[in-house]
């Protein structure tokens, strides 16, 4: 099945480009002076012959201006991912989220029975420092870390078909073919999702100074103990440059992204321009329009909101929140900044989470009881949670799989159990065991202890939100006669008692649900990571049941469902798999959504143009990355 490029696409490269002529080429003030000065080869050197034509959203920009954004983590870029950009090997399209568009790769070849993917690589496109890249970043990341133990020691699961590691082979300069051990139909998915550096490639010419299979021993030796570190793959660990969200950790990494990150401070992180960039828009200006992004460090939401209500930056979405929407419009035209309203791709904003591999086996017993879970989801108050939090733009739901109207999308199984219906809930829960009430209002447990639950989470991410509807919540199970404690947990403390089962319960908003993204990892569905609720079934499902705890077999069943979505070369077959996975997760209710659909602002500078009005945000695309930043610009 050959892949080519899009119509859209050829039709843009033949009006800007025909005779592939330097002069259709355009590049930022800033580099022009560079090449004048001697200090950067000509543009058309630069770009590609055939660079990739990005489609503007409002108009051709103008060059220039430091893009300003904020982060409230000092571990992460938050919002500088809205502006930075991300290059995966293919990518999806900006308008439907789902189509698989060429990027990196120019085209691919997908055997008939789904066990051999060649890739042709985008030929002359060239890393930040001017070197080319090739296969040869490919094969670096595959033989030369994938492969590495030291470097790798748990190979990740998307790497194996039916049991074994991929195969990767280089065919030409610009040219790659994998194979595996059987059908394997949502690699293409996962290269338009996450096949970016670190991921899929890594600039060879670089990394291999730090790899023992390129440097003398004695040579790498020195450089470890130089740098302060005991190990080899420290030291290589430290020079790669970290993924797109990830913060800086080493500057002098070369990148393919639209801006190479130069320094951070205490206040933050910069970004500049990649000279050797490689997309232009439709005129042949090269891309980014803008010259440097800044990434401001704040203390906090609350100091997040004060500044973008104060005109300090020119984009705001990360820690933006509806329930704040009424004060973002009274404050925003005084600030010179727009108020967008993107749909999120959320089926729910708070996901309830159960512990299924409780310590307590009291507790357990009670959490493994499908009435429970059941009960606890009857006894909340959608309708009051969207009213209250959502000014009613939301949409009461269970957890399941979006668009509406899409392939996996049935209107009763988003509804189920999500009706209040308190006396049915109280009904229930007498009928598990939990009839017996103390003196102090709650119920007991069979074994006469309190019944008692931790909810235990993070609130990042709309988190203004995810503890409003956490503290009805509480008041709703309170009133079913089960004591609630909420306790707000830092990010890596929760991890770690998720990660060793030690909590009751915990939430999240279910990012990743929108098709065909979550095919890659199911993991609201299926247990497939740590943060599944179940951990031990995790690990089960990872070491192929060599350690771990066994599931229960609707459990197993899905992980066989999901094993058929991921390599099934039939659309019906993985249609049937989805539908009959989504029924046993919502017949059995392991966790317990709330609402979902509802509205994002987004703050947007007035001079900042290019950002579309209206869009679909989750993590899926990491939200505005889907819609090409290398081309917003500010109006001069």
């Amino acid at each position: 099945m050959r892949r080519s490029l899009p119509l859209v696409l050829f039709v843009s490269l033949v009006m800007v480009f025909a005779g592939g002529t330097a002069t259709a080429f355009q590049e930022a003030p800033m580099l022009a002076d560079l090449v004048e000065a001697g200090e950067l080869p000509p543009v058309e050197d630069r770009l590609p012959a055939d660079p990739l034509v990005v489609d503007v959203v409002e108009e051709i920009g103008a060059y220039g201006g430091s893009l300003r954004v904020m982060s409230t983590n000092p571990n992460n870029f938050e919002d500088g991912v809205n502006v930075m950009g991300r290059e995966p090997l293919l990518q999806f399209n900006p308008e439907d989220g789902q189509t698989v568009e060429p990027n990196l790769v120019e085209s691919w070849d997908f055997s008939e029975d789904g066990t051999q993917l060649t890739l042709k690589l985008r030929e002359g496109i060239k890393w930040s420092d001017g070197h080319p890249f090739t296969a040869d970043d490919l094969m670096f990341w595959y033989e030369d870390v994938l492969l590495n133990d030291e470097l790798t020691p748990v190979k990740p699961a998307w790497t194996r078909v039916e049991g074994e590691i991929m195969d990767m082979t280089k065919l030409g300069d610009y040219e790659v073919q994998l194979d595996f051990a059987g059908p394997y139909s949502s690699i293409l998915i996962r290269l338009a999702a996450w096949a970016t550096s670190n991921n899929f490639f890594l600039p060879k010419h670089y990394l291999s100074q730090y790899h023992p299979d390129y440097v003398p021993a004695d040579e790498l030796e020195a450089m470890v103990a130089e740098e302060g570190y005991d190990e080899w793959y420290e030291l290589f660990g430290a020079r790669q440059a970290l993924g797109y969200f990830d913060g800086i950790q080493n500057p002098d990494a070369p990148t393919v992204r639209a801006f190479k990150s130069v320094r951070s401070t205490a206040d933050g992180w910069v970004g500049e321009r990649n000279p050797y960039y490689w997309k232009v828009d439709s005129e042949g200006n090269q891309l980014p329009y803008v010259d440097e992004i800044r990434v401001d460090l704040v203390a906090d939401a609350e100091m997040y909101t004060m500044m973008a209500l104060a005109g300090e930056v020119d984009l705001a979405q990360w820690n933006t929140s509806l329930d704040n929407f009424t004060l973002y419009m009274e404050y925003a035209e005084d600030a010179g900044m727009r108020v967008l309203r993107h749909d999120t791709a959320w089926p729910s904003m708070a996901r309830y989470l159960f512990n299924m591999n409780h310590q307590d086996p009291v507790m357990r017993d009670i959490f493994h009881d499908v009435d429970f879970r059941i009960a606890l989801s009857l006894g909340i108050d959608r309708d009051e949670i969207n009213e209250m939090v959502f000014f009613g733009m939301g949409v009461p739901m269970q957890n399941v799989i979006l668009p509406p109207d899409g392939r996996f999308w049935d209107e009763e199984r988003s509804k189920r159990y999500t009706e209040y219906d308190p006396e049915r809930a109280n009904e229930l829960l007498d009928q598990v065991g939990l009839d017996e009430w103390g003196a102090d209002g709650y119920r007991l447990r069979p074994d006469g202890e309190p019944m008692s639950i931790e909810i235990l989470y993070w609130p990042g991410e709309g988190g203004p939100q995810k503890r409003s509807i956490t503290e009805l919540v509480q008041h709703y199970w309170e009133q079913l006669g089960i004591e609630v404690d909420v306790q707000e947990a830092e990010r890596t403390y929760q991890q770690v008692r998720r990660e060793a089962a030690d909590f009751d319960m915990t939430l999240w908003h279910t990012g990743q649900m929108s098709d065909p993204l979550f095919i890659l990892n199911p993991w609201h569905l299926v247990p497939t990571t740590w943060e599944s609720g179940a951990p031990y079934w995790t690990e089960w499902y990872n070491t192929e049941g060599e350690s771990g705890e066994v599931p229960p077999e609707y459990i197993q069943r899905l992980f066989h469902l999901w094993e058929v979505m991921q390599t099934s070369l039939s659309d019906e077959e993985v249609v049937a798999a989805g539908n009959e996975l989504m029924d046993i997760y919502i017949d059995n209710l392991y966790s317990i959504g709330t609402v979902g659909l509802v509205e994002w602002p987004v703050l947007v500078n007035e001079d900042l143009r290019n950002v579309p009005e209206t869009g679909l945000l989750a993590w899926d695309w990491v939200y505005l990355s889907r819609y090409r930043p290398e081309q917003f610009y500010l109006r001069q």
